[in-house]
């Protein structure tokens, strides 16, 4: 079979380490205000008749679960991390332990078609959206949608340590407009709106998250750029900034 991506692999691996905090940042909490706002802005973005979801690195299942429960649908989650995988039991979510390319891949003739595949955040894991999303776009049914939720190509605004701005614009792999016209060619009318939420957290929580390399694109940041750059940024006692999350709604046609 296909070797697995190695932005993938590093990604499993990532989340393999960060498994047990990962829920503890505001934007994965579970029951959370940031996972409320998501919900609504998701379930906006979905098909108005959507019964079925597959969740593409749905990573601990926990927002599988939400919208499973909130719309009623039946979500299937897919995961590269066995690790996050494991934790998806106690949100009621199945899910399969894959990467996006090798699940799509996989699937015979007469696969259950979705009627809405969710990537969350999983873009910057992505080398070949070519080929992903042409074999992604034979798991929706007629009228289906790939959504993929994504942060920008460029993470200014957020209090990084300087040397974590490099990090991230490097671990990007492919600006946002690539997938843009990878999801086109593969026969889908693409949308793309950017959506803002405020946080505002303590300084030492803040401090906290980095450390840990909450977010993937900080994996590679060494012990001296986080800790020389927090030192540089001084934040006050109280952080804001704005999260912001671009909605890449892809539609396939319905048959006439």
């Amino acid at each position: 079979g296909r070797r697995r991506p190695p932005a993938f692999m590093a990604a499993a691996g990532h989340y393999a380490v960060v498994s047990d905090v990962y829920e503890t940042a505001w934007c994965y909490q579970n029951d959370g205000a940031f996972q409320s706002w998501l919900l609504k802005k998701v379930q906006e973005s979905l098909p108005a008749k959507c019964r079925s979801v597959a969740d593409v690195g749905c990573g601990t299942g926990n927002f599988s679960g939400a919208l499973q429960k909130a719309m009623g649908v039946r979500v299937v989650g897919v995961e590269p991390s066995a690790e996050m995988a494991a934790k998806a039991v106690d949100y009621g979510v199945n899910v399969e332990v894959a990467d996006a390319l090798t699940w799509a891949e996989a699937a015979e003739d007469d696969a259950e078609r979705f009627d809405a595949v969710l990537m969350k955040e999983v873009r910057h894991h992505i080398d070949d959206p070519t080929s992903l999303y042409e074999k992604l776009a034979t798991r929706l049914s007629p009228g289906g949608r790939i959504l993929l939720l994504t942060r920008p190509d460029e993470s200014q605004g957020y209090p990084f340590p300087p040397a974590a701005h490099k990090h991230w614009s490097a671990g990007v792999l492919l600006p946002l407009k690539a997938h843009e016209e990878a999801l086109a060619r593969a026969g889908l009318r693409v949308t793309v709106r950017e959506e803002r939420y405020p946080v505002q957290m303590r300084r030492d929580e803040w401090e906290r998250l980095v450390r840990q390399r909450f977010w993937s694109h900080l994996r590679n940041l060494t012990e001296n750029e986080v800790e020389d750059g927090l030192r540089e940024l001084a934040l006050p006692e109280d952080v804001h900034f704005e999260d912001r999350m671009m909605f890449v709604v892809a539609e396939l046609a319905s048959p006439e």
